[in-house]
């Protein structure tokens, strides 16, 4: 943990850690200061433009900063096509796909495939992949606008052009993109009865786990609409409209609603659960579909509706489960 103390004249809090050490970029400690990973005097901060005074004490650790450059093949994968033109792929990402290359994960992903779709090889930068925000990734990976967990299926929109990605990524910004997802998960009395219940929770990364995000005061806001479409006295089947795009979004709320996702041990949703005859279900992922993505033409401006058919494999657990077909 590093400690400094603001001097007379001190900038905002970005400047001042970027000033202090300048092998980081000033946007990385901006990004850093977003996951609540700094605190002054104390309490953890958000907003990297927060304004110091004198004497103020500020606690860190450094952020980790990505390999400079990394080279990106294309790859001649098959993916499902929901819409395509000049502009936009939308594709059905199937369970168990990365969305872009990192860690153990060279090849075989989304974005290798969006890359043989438009045949060209790309070098990328500095990419960063700290964070996973869906709406604030950094604009180094080619074509995405935003990602889905390894084991989501579903609706993943990507941009064949520069001048797309921009535009959908304002939309993310400004709140206009339509994300519905479903879930199986624990029940839960907190679940909604009737009609939909909006969870406004902030959430932030743990403290000590630093794969898992949990919902915390001043972690970033972070909201998702909640409606039961069938229950048992065990287990749910919700659908999930994420207003905003933090990490692990769905899972961290439903998991403080008592109801994790039914394959997600991460956040207590249980890997074994007995069918409806009684025999064992082994759970390998957390059960979630991107079911429904709505975004605007970034030419034409015209709506695009896509829906992704509900994976046969969700379908057996939802019956296994003794849900109603789905």
């Amino acid at each position: 943990m590093i400690s400094l103390r603001a001097e007379d004249g001190a900038p905002r809090l970005d400047r001042f850690l970027a000033d202090r050490f300048p092998e980081v970029p000033r946007a990385r400690w901006d990004a850093h200061v977003r996951t609540g990973e700094v605190k002054v005097n104390g309490q953890p901060v958000s907003k990297g433009g927060v304004k110091l005074r004198p004497g103020d004490l500020v606690e860190t650790e450094l952020p980790i900063i990505a390999a400079p450059a990394a080279h990106l093949e294309a790859e001649a994968i098959d993916l499902p096509t929901l819409f395509e033109d000049g502009q936009l792929w939308i594709v059905d990402k199937p369970a168990g796909m990365v969305v872009h290359p990192g860690p153990g994960h060279a090849g075989g992903t989304v974005v290798n495939a969006l890359l043989h779709r438009l045949k060209a090889p790309v070098i990328l930068e500095g990419a960063d992949d700290e964070g996973e925000d869906t709406e604030e990734l950094a604009s180094g990976w080619p074509g995405l606008v935003h990602r889905l967990d390894r084991y989501t299926t579903g609706c993943l929109c990507l941009a064949k052009t520069a001048e797309a990605q921009r535009a959908i990524q304002a939309q993310f910004k400004a709140r206009t993109v339509v994300k519905r997802y479903l879930a199986l998960v624990r029940h839960s009395p907190r679940l909604p009865q009737l009609g939909s219940l909006l969870i406004d929770e902030p959430i932030a990364r743990h403290k000590q786990d630093r794969l898992r995000m949990v919902v915390a005061e001043g972690g970033r806001p972070a909201q998702t609409r909640i409606r039961v479409l069938a229950r048992t006295t065990s287990v749910a089947l919700v659908e999930c409209e994420l207003l905003t795009g933090r990490t692990h979004q769905i899972r961290v709320h439903l998991a403080h609603l008592r109801a994790p996702l039914m394959g997600d041990p991460l956040y207590g949703g249980p890997g074994r659960w007995k069918d409806v005859d009684g025999g064992t279900l082994l759970l390998p992922h957390p059960a979630l579909h991107a079911w429904k993505l709505s975004v605007d033409h970034p030419l034409t401006g015209a709506r695009i509706d896509a829906v992704a058919p509900i994976p046969e494999a969700f379908r057996a657990l939802a019956a296994a489960l003794g849900l109603p077909e789905v």
